[in-house]
């Protein structure tokens, strides 16, 4: 006998099986991680390590409907492609990992200096017609000695806008989204989070006090051979006296200091607090550069440049520099359900510097950099995400290479 609710029920099953078929599970398309976020200096700690997936690993499945007009459901799973790129961030990390049955085959195993039980906790993603967005979040708990000894939670992010699809050269039609395209910012955001791992490992100091001291590879003996042949000292010179009166400008300070240090640059920085006390009272309120001009003056000064040269001091970076916003514009919404849509909001970062030179106090050379990218705010029903384009550091880093290899290249002649 014909019965409506049945034939409700029926349709209702065709049609997931029908998304469930066409959709992606986050595919596991070999990728490397990201070496901008992560470059080692270790080889890995000589110690062996067990890692257990629980049986509901497998079992985390992901329903995300597109907001484009569509309501295509997307059904994902992302147990395959994380296990993936954890193994890799595992046998990165360590000399031996042990994959095992049971949790209990770890703590039994006196050889292991712990073993590692990764969950997925969420999936969470925002399906606008102009950017697509998610986001993955992940928990390690660590076990050791019959215990539990740690907990860490790491999560990783991507997006990609649809002016940046068609930049690429892809077909993006007009409200809608395929699975290809969900399912490539999909790995990308699994593999962030896992260049999260990899990049702060050595800061979880419960994990890292049970572990061997790690082998230092070929590179970082390299590197570190050449610094303490080549290395220059830098004075960092900024716009204005006191920067803590100007954030922005302390901050920047700050990122090239950062990435000075960070990215094995043949340089060493002395910051403008340490140069003010060291050159006073030339470098105090009243007398302090605001020109260039005023600044080569300064350097020629025999009292200033004999300072400068028992200090090691060999060039004074002048620089300056600013972050500039537009106004978020886009369809984000208050609802009964939630926060939904996405704002966004283009930026431009844009430092220039001078490098002089304390032998003569003249200007060497000139550089500049401008990088620019895109503020999001994401609507993804509970919270509003942002997504910050960090323009700044990208900046940063390009000008303290480009300063590193005209000093290096300089020396070589």
């Amino acid at each position: 006998m014909f019965n409506i609710h049945n034939m409700a029920f029926l349709v209702i099953v065709t049609v997931l099986l029908v998304q469930t078929a066409c959709t992606p599970a986050v595919q596991t398309t070999p990728m490397s991680i990201d070496g901008t976020r992560y470059e080692p200096a270790v080889e890995r700690y000589p110690a062996s390590v067990g890692v257990y997936f629980p049986d509901d690993f497998y079992d985390n499945n992901f329903y995300h409907e597109t907001n484009d007009g569509h309501h295509h459901t997307f059904h994902n799973n992302p147990a395959d492609a994380t296990r993936r790129a954890l193994a890799l961030a595992f046998e990165t990390s360590f000399a031996e990992v042990r994959y095992l049955d049971t949790l209990q085959e770890g703590l039994d195993a006196e050889d292991l200096a712990f073993v590692i039980v990764p969950n997925i906790v969420s999936m969470v993603a925002d399906l606008a017609p102009e950017v697509i967005a998610v986001m993955m979040i992940y928990q390690l708990e660590f076990f050791a000695d019959g215990e539990h000894i740690h907990s860490w939670r790491i999560s990783g992010i991507d997006s990609v806008s649809r002016s940046f699809m068609q930049s690429q050269g892809q077909n993006v039609r007009p409200r809608a989204i395929s699975p290809e395209q969900f399912d490539a910012v999909a790995r990308r955001a699994v593999w962030d989070a896992i260049s999260v791992l990899l990049a702060e490992l050595d800061q979880q100091r419960l994990l890292t006090d049970r572990l061997p001291a790690t082998v230092v590879n070929d590179k970082a003996v390299g590197l570190s051979r050449r610094m303490a042949a080549d290395q220059v000292t830098l004075a960092m010179v900024g716009p204005i006296f006191d920067q803590d009166q100007v954030p922005e400008k302390k901050r920047l300070e700050a990122c090239l200091i950062e990435e000075i240090k960070d990215n094995g640059l043949s340089l060493q920085a002395v910051s403008l607090q340490s140069l003010r006390d060291q050159l006073y009272p030339w470098f105090s309120r009243s007398n302090y550069p605001r020109r260039l001009n005023d600044l080569e003056v300064i350097i020629k000064e025999p009292a200033v440049k004999e300072r400068l040269q028992e200090l090691g001091v060999q060039y004074v970076l002048n620089w300056d520099g600013e972050t500039t916003s537009s106004q978020y514009e886009g369809p984000l919404y208050m609802t009964p359900y939630g926060i939904l849509g996405y704002e966004s909001a283009d930026k431009t970062s844009v430092i220039r510097a001078d490098l002089l030179a304390v032998e003569d106090g003249r200007v060497v050379t000139s550089f500049e950099s401008i990088r620019k990218g895109t503020d999001y705010t994401l609507g993804l029903i509970l919270v509003p995400v942002p997504i910050i384009a960090d323009t700044e550091e990208d900046a940063c880093e390009e000008i303290t290479r480009q300063v590193d290899r005209f000093i290096q290249t300089t020396l070589q002649k």
